[in-house]
């Protein structure tokens, strides 16, 4: 375990620094009433970091970046939600570790065993977004999101249904990109 921690200080300080040398406000383009929104790059939580020394093929960025969303995706979304959040037992962890297919998890074991299970069935991993938010209760959560041609999707174990990103009712505080080292700050 040491031997990982240390590897995974030095990818943060590799993909850290060129995320602190450009934590100026960077314009992604988006905007909200008519106002720009200047967003942030940040770095991604260290036990992502260190999931991606596990499962490295999981944690590079892909050719496409969003997929078309059609009602055999959509079927494909709902039954992957459906079935990792019946699969693993709900466990408030002692220590932050992201993993994959456990019998018991916290929200970050569910988001990577969705992730990996929708990868495995072809969606392009640039295309699953990671992303932290604040619940209406001030609680931390990670949910998944998967960019679509219709909108980001949120896949949830605190719901049986997905649904669009901005029906969540969460305050996001960090997004994976499409390349899933790279994380923006909202």
């Amino acid at each position: 375990m040491f031997k990982k921690t240390v590897i995974a200080l030095a990818t943060l300080a590799v993909f850290g620094a060129t995320g602190i040398s450009s934590a100026y406000a960077i314009n992604l383009g988006a905007t909200r009433g008519g106002a720009k929104i200047q967003r942030q790059t940040s770095v991604a939580p260290i036990a992502f970091s260190l999931y991606c020394l596990d499962h490295i093929a999981e944690c590079t960025k892909s050719a496409k970046s969003q997929v078309a969303y059609t009602s055999k995706i959509r079927g494909l979304l709902a039954s992957v939600n459906r079935s990792v959040n019946r699969s693993i037992r709900p466990l408030a962890e002692r220590r932050d570790v992201w993993s994959l297919n456990p019998r018991a998890g916290d929200c970050d074991d569910y988001v990577m065993t969705k992730r990996s299970r929708l990868i495995r069935a072809g969606i392009p991993a640039s295309a699953l977004r990671v992303a932290v938010v604040r619940t209406r209760r001030g609680e931390g959560h990670a949910i998944l999101l998967v960019k679509t041609s219709a909108g980001e999707f949120a896949l949830d174990n605190l719901r049986k249904t997905i649904v669009k990103r901005n029906q969540t009712g969460y305050r996001f505080l960090s997004v994976a990109s499409a390349d899933p080292t790279r994380w923006t700050a909202h």
